[in-house]
């Protein structure tokens, strides 16, 4: 995925939409399939009593946090607003037709999971597709699914190739010690910030588990996410004369229940998970002194010019 994003260009963009069609088609598949069968899950999809009380309980906030990552790509698009030729007309487009697209997959998969398979075969399970596939498939349905998942996971690494570097990008443009990284080829591409960035996934994924990387960030995530909104809302207050190109549709009620939400997910993120909690916070103090650090460089370089 480095050296396709590196290549830049119409090759980049080829391979990320032919890639992303074919995962759509492989997925649309699966769904078709398992709901054409006999179906063998042991889970009614009618409401029950019990139900607000499970909505409430920590165990379904904690799960919460990994669902969010099924949609944690949703606010992407906002990062390479630059790179957008009419982002007034595209980037709210982008953001409706992905997060609609997402979530309809999203429920009819898990849709597909609970009606194939029985639940007391996939409680505490982390494949579960590779469980559900081989009721849908038979014996070899484990190998299909899990096939399905690498190509599904190529436009995702590709997208994040394209999307990180261009955040790192931005970042090198606002603090002067990390310059570097905003300088581009002539081709336009970030060399910099896509090595820096395949460099640091690789690090963590061959010292750590997939799954101890996942934990490790989540409270980093939610906790951006709650900051990002809450921004928002400071914003609307604080600066009533900003140009606002975009609306918040629902404002304020929509950030309202996002704020409620994330923060009822961080709380019990936290206590469920304090180690892990505790290291994504300190990661993201880190980040905040060094942001202190070169804004106060920056202000002590400004003083100097006569």
């Amino acid at each position: 995925m480095t050296a396709v994003r590196l290549g830049g260009g119409n090759l980049a963009s080829r391979f990320q939409v032919g890639f992303t069609l074919l995962k759509l088609v492989l997925i649309l598949a699966f769904i078709v399939a398992g709901l054409a069968g006999n179906g063998g899950g042991s889970v009614s999809f009618a409401p029950s009593a019990s139900d607000p009380a499970r909505i409430f309980s920590a165990g379904f906030v904690v799960s919460l946090v990994f669902v969010m990552y099924a949609y944690s790509g949703w606010n992407a698009a906002t990062y390479i607003v630059g790179d957008l030729a009419d982002p007034a007309r595209s980037l709210p487009r982008a953001l409706f037709v992905g997060t609609g697209l997402v979530s309809a997959l999203y429920v009819m998969l898990t849709a597909v999971f609970l009606y194939t398979t029985p639940v007391a075969e996939v409680a505490g399970q982390v494949e579960v597709a590779l469980i559900s596939g081989r009721h849908v498939f038979g014996d070899a349905g484990g190998r299909i699914v899990g096939l399905l998942i690498c190509v599904g996971l190529i436009p995702t690494i590709g997208a994040m190739m394209w999307i990180g570097p261009s955040v790192t990008v931005a970042m090198g443009e606002d603090v002067p010690l990390l310059r570097q990284l905003a300088r581009r080829s002539a081709t336009g591409v970030p060399v910099a910030a896509i090595l820096l960035q395949a460099v640091v996934a690789s690090l963590l994924l061959l010292t750590r588990s997939f799954e101890a990387v996942l934990e490790f960030i989540q409270f980093g995530l939610l906790s951006c996410a709650f900051l990002t909104v809450l921004g928002v809302i400071k914003l609307r207050i604080t600066r009533p004369d900003l140009p606002r190109p975009f609306r918040a549709w629902g404002y304020p009620i929509t950030p309202l229940i996002f704020l409620t939400v994330t923060l009822f997910m961080l709380v019990h993120l936290a206590v469920s998970r304090p180690l892990q909690s505790l290291a994504g916070a300190v990661l993201m103090l880190v980040g905040l002194g060094l942001y202190a650090l070169t804004a106060s460089n920056a202000r002590r370089e400004v003083t100097k010019v006569p």
